[in-house]
C-alpha cells in the first residue's frame, strides 16, 4: 500500500506493527495496528523527521501535510514542559497531541492528513484539515479496516474489488457534481474536512466514531460591512498567510496563471522575499488561441523579481498522458484544464522545486465566480432589494465599472435554469430522479447567503479542486500550498458582508482594493479568469473527435450507466456550429467517466 504511493514521498519510507497494548512486533507477527509512511522531505530533512513517529513509544503518528504554526506551537508548548529533538512539524503534533489531546486540531493552522495511534487508550484517530486539501479515505472489510492517502491503495488488499458507488455515479453523470463525503468507488469512505473519527483497536472488530468536527465556520457572523475596512484586514491577514505558507527547508515556487489571485501571490512573494533570489514561477500558455493567458502572465511576471517556467499543453499529449493522469487522480476528471496542473507539477519537480503556491480558493472565499454574483442579486431580488441590483447594473455601465457582468450573467442565467430543471440530456439507468441526482445544486439554492458561502467552500466548488490539485502536484511529488485557504483568513472573509464582495459588476473588491499598489493594473483589473483555461471545445470539437468517434462505437463499459444514444446526442451537439460548450463539457465528462472504468478495470 506505501509502495504504490511511492510518488507521494519518494524521499524515505517507513513501516511499524504493533499489538493492541502498543508492544512493536514484527510484520508477520500477530499485530492489531500497521503503520506506513511515503516522506517528501520539506521540513527537517534529516533523518530525524522520519515516519512512523513516536515521542513516548505509546503515541505514533503516520501524517501527510504541513502544519504551518509549527513554531509558534512549539515555543508554547517548551514553555509547558516539552522538550523536542527535531525541527519537524510532526514532532511538534505529537507533543500538541499529548498536551491538548484532540482539541489540538483546532490550533493547527495547515493542511493534513493524519492518522495517531494512541496505545495509552488503545485509540486510533484519523484527522483531516478544515478544507480537505490533503486527502484521506478508509475500507471496512470483515472486522478491518484500512486508511490511505489515495484510493488506488486499497487494490493492493486482495480482498477489494473496485465497484461504482450509483449514487455518486448518478449524481456525476447527469449533472457533473462531486459529493465530499461520498467517493465514487462503492463502499470506500473519506474522512470529512475538519473532522475526525477514533476507532477502538481493543475490540475485536474496530467501532469507528461519528465524525466529530472541530471547525463550524457556519458560525461566523457578519461584523465588516464597510469595504475599505474589509480590504484592510483582507492584506493584513493575506501577507500572515503567504508568510506562513514559505516556511520550507526545500525551494518555494508559485504557480503563476496571470489571475488576480495567483499573481497577488507571488507579488505578496516578492515583498517579503526583498532582496532574496528570483521566484521560480511556473505557467501554462497557449500561443495563438482565445485560452492563452500570456500577456497576463508577462504583466504579472514585470512587477516582480522573477525566474519563469513556461509549457504549452498540446492535445496529443493529453491523450497519450490520459491514462496516467487519471490514475494519479483516481476518480474522472470533470474539465480538460486539470492537465494544465500535471503539466505545471512535472515542469515544477524537473526545475528542481519541492514546493509550490496556488492560488487556489480566491473565488469561493470571496465570491468570485459570476455565478456566485447571480446568486446574490437573486438573493437581493427575492428580499425586494433593487438598490444592490440598480448599483451594480447601472454602475457596471459607467466609467471603473465592470460591463462584463452584464453580458456574461444572462449566459451563467441559462445555465442556472438548465441545471434547476433537472436536465434529461443524460437518463442515468436504474436511478430514480429525485433520490440525491443535483441534490448539491439543490442545496446551494435552498441555503441562506451566508450558509450557501461556506457551502460553497466546504462543498460544491473546492474539494475536488483541491482533490485534483493534491493528485497533480503529489504525482510528481511537489507539495501544492493555498495561502488563501488559511482557516483564519476564509474566517475573516465570512465575517464581510455580501455587499462589500462585489462592486459596480467587480467580484472580490476587498482583493483588489488591498492589492492595488501591488499588483499591475492589467491584472488588478483584468475581467475575464475563471480558472486554468483549456481550448477545449476545440479539442474536442478537432484533435479530440477521432478518439471520441472511436469511443462512441465501441462496446463500452459506461454503457451499462448510460443510454448510448443519449451520448450520442450530446457528442453531436458538441460538434455542431453552435459551438455549444455545455455539451462539450458534458461530452467530455462521460469519455472521462469511461476511461477511468477502463484504468481501474471496475465492472
Amino acid at each position: 500500500m506505501t509502495d504504490v504511493i511511492a510518488h507521494r514521498g519518494p524521499d524515505d519510507s517507513g513501516l511499524a506493527w504493533f499489538r493492541s497494548d502498543g508492544g512493536a512486533v514484527g510484520g508477520d507477527g500477530d499485530w492489531s495496528v500497521a503503520l506506513g509512511h511515503r516522506r517528501l522531505s520539506i521540513l527537517d530533512l534529516s533523518p530525524a523527521g522520519h515516519q512512523p513517529m513516536t515521542r513516548d513509544g505509546k503515541v505514533w503518528i503516520t501524517y501527510n501535510g504541513e502544519v504551518y504554526n509549527f513554531v509558534e506551537l512549539r515555543g508554547e508548548l517548551e514553555k509547558a514542559g516539552h522538550e523536542f529533538k527535531s525541527q519537524s512539524d510532526t514532532e511538534v503534533i505529537l507533543a500538541a497531541y499529548a498536551q491538548w489531546g484532540t482539541s489540538c486540531f483546532r490550533r493547527f493552522r495547515g493542511m493534513w492528513g493524519m492518522m495517531i495511534a494512541d496505545f495509552h487508550k488503545r485509540k486510533v484517530i484519523l484527522c483531516r484539515d478544515r478544507i480537505g486539501i490533503k486527502p484521506l479515505y478508509y475500507w471496512k472489510y470483515q472486522g478491518s479496516v484500512f486508511v490511505a492517502s489515495e484510493i488506488k491503495q486499497f487494490s493492493k488488499i486482495p480482498a477489494f474489488r473496485a465497484r461504482v458507488n450509483p449514487q455518486a455515479a448518478a449524481e456525476y453523470l447527469g449533472q457533473g457534481y462531486e459529493n465530499p463525503v461520498r467517493s465514487l468507488f462503492d463502499t470506500v469512505e473519506t474522512v470529512p474536512g475538519g473532522c475526525w473519527i477514533e476507532m477502538d483497536v481493543a475490540a475485536p472488530s474496530p467501532r469507528i466514531s461519528a465524525p466529530q468536527s472541530y471547525w463550524e465556520p457556519e458560525r461566523v457572523s457578519v461584523s465588516v460591512t464597510d469595504a475599505n475596512e474589509a480590504s484592510r484586514l483582507f492584506l493584513d491577514k493575506f501577507r500572515e498567510s503567504v508568510a506562513l505558507h514559505l516556511r520550507s527547508d526545500v525551494p518555494v515556487g508559485c504557480a503563476l496563471s496571470g489571475g488576480l489571485d495567483s499573481s497577488s501571490i507571488a507579488a505578496l512573494v516578492h515583498e517579503l522575499n526583498g532582496p532574496q533570489g528570483a521566484l521560480h514561477c511556473f505557467s501554462t500558455i497557449y500561443p495563438g488561441d482565445k485560452a492563452d493567458e500570456r500577456e497576463f502572465i508577462d504583466a504579472a511576471l514585470s512587477g516582480i523579481r522573477a525566474e519563469p517556467h513556461m509549457v504549452s499543453p498540446r492535445p496529443g499529449e493529453f491523450l497519450r498522458d490520459l491514462d496516467l493522469l487519471l490514475w494519479h487522480q483516481d476518480e474522472p476528471i470533470g474539465s480538460a484544464s486539470i492537465y494544465n496542473g500535471f503539466r505545471l507539477s512535472r515542469m515544477t519537480r524537473e526545475a528542481g522545486v519541492p514546493v509550490t503556491l496556488n492560488g487556489q480558493g480566491g473565488d469561493e472565499i470571496l465570491g468570485g465566480y459570476y455565478q456566485s454574483f447571480l446568486m446574490y442579486l437573486r438573493a437581493a431580488i427575492r428580499r425586494k432589494q433593487l438598490i444592490p441590483l440598480l448599483e451594480h447594473s447601472a454602475g457596471a455601465l459607467l466609467p471603473g465599472g465592470n460591463p462584463d457582468l452584464l453580458r456574461e450573467l444572462p449566459r451563467f442565467a441559462r445555465r442556472f435554469k438548465h441545471r434547476k430543471r433537472k436536465s434529461n440530456l443524460i437518463r442515468v439507468k436504474n436511478h430514480e430522479r429525485g433520490s440525491g441526482v443535483s441534490g448539491m445544486f439543490e442545496q446551494a439554492l435552498s441555503a441562506d447567503e451566508q450558509n450557501r458561502r461556506v457551502f460553497d467552500i466546504r462543498a460544491m466548488y473546492l474539494p475536488r479542486l483541491l482533490k485534483w490539485d493534491d493528485r497533480n502536484s503529489m504525482a510528481f511529488s511537489v507539495e501544492g500550498r493555498y495561502p488563501l485557504l488559511d482557516h483564519e483568513l476564509i474566517e475573516l472573509c465570512l465575517s464581510f458582508s455580501p455587499r462589500v464582495l462585489y462592486h459596480r459588476g467587480w467580484t472580490k473588491w476587498p482583493l483588489r482594493l488591498g492589492m492595488g499598489r501591488l499588483l499591475t493594473e492589467k491584472v488588478l483589473w483584468r475581467r475575464d479568469k475563471l480558472g486554468w483555461g483549456v481550448p477545449q471545445q476545440r479539442w474536442l470539437q478537432q484533435e479530440f473527435r477521432p478518439t471520441l468517434e472511436s469511443w462512441l462505437n465501441s462496446d463500452s463499459p459506461l454503457w451499462s450507466l448510460v443510454e448510448p444514444n443519449d451520448v450520442r446526442s450530446v457528442a453531436n451537439g458538441a460538434w455542431s456550429r453552435r459551438n455549444n460548450t455545455e455539451h462539450g463539457e458534458i461530452l467530455f465528462r462521460l469519455f472521462m467517466f469511461d476511461r477511468w472504468m477502463r484504468v481501474f478495470h471496475i465492472n
